[in-house]
């Protein structure tokens, strides 16, 4: 990853606040903004200074979000749905709580995204030693899991490397 970026929707005077806060982010208002793969985007939504079909629009997105939000019914009236890694506050909010929920949520993101390898159309969870592909899941051995990394990662093995590398033998 090469940069955080919060994009805030909403609330301008919640963009002031954190620039004024240092949060060590490029912080950004524009609601046109492109992702990329280099970078990490987080965004912080102002839900109710928004029309409710574009926070519906949010809440189908599975990229980390935080949604602040100043009723505790928001969401069950509006039957929304909170992703993985959609976090809801409500406010007030502490600016030290907030810095931690969302240094949190970077984390899990992070985890999460180094854990998948897409490998000629399969999806591999290294974290949950998965392989899948279409709505097929297959669960992977410890030695499975290696043995697909190291072949992906080199090119033309030899027998001896390969005992080395996955059974520790010589």
């Amino acid at each position: 990853m090469n940069n955080i970026h919060l994009h805030i929707i909403g609330s301008e005077t919640f963009v002031s606040l954190l620039d004024e806060l240092d949060f060590n982010y490029n912080i950004s208002s524009n609601r046109n903004l492109k992702y990329n793969n280099q970078d990490l985007f987080v965004r912080i939504i102002v839900a109710e200074k928004l029309q409710l079909i574009e926070i519906k629009k949010y809440f189908l997105e599975n990229i980390p979000t935080i949604f602040l939000l100043s009723n505790k019914d928001y969401l069950i009236k509006n039957n929304l749905k909170l992703m993985e890694f959609h976090v809801a506050l409500f406010v007030p909010i502490e600016v030290l709580s907030f810095r931690e929920i969302l240094n949190i949520l970077i984390t899990k993101y992070n985890f999460f995204k180094k854990s998948k390898i897409i490998i000629n159309g399969y999806e591999i969870d290294s974290n949950q030693r998965v392989i899948m592909k279409n709505s097929t899941k297959v669960k992977l051995t410890e030695k499975e899991l290696n043995l697909i990394l190291i072949l992906k990662k080199n090119k033309g093995l030899n027998k001896s490397f390969l005992l080395k590398s996955i059974w520790n033998q010589t």
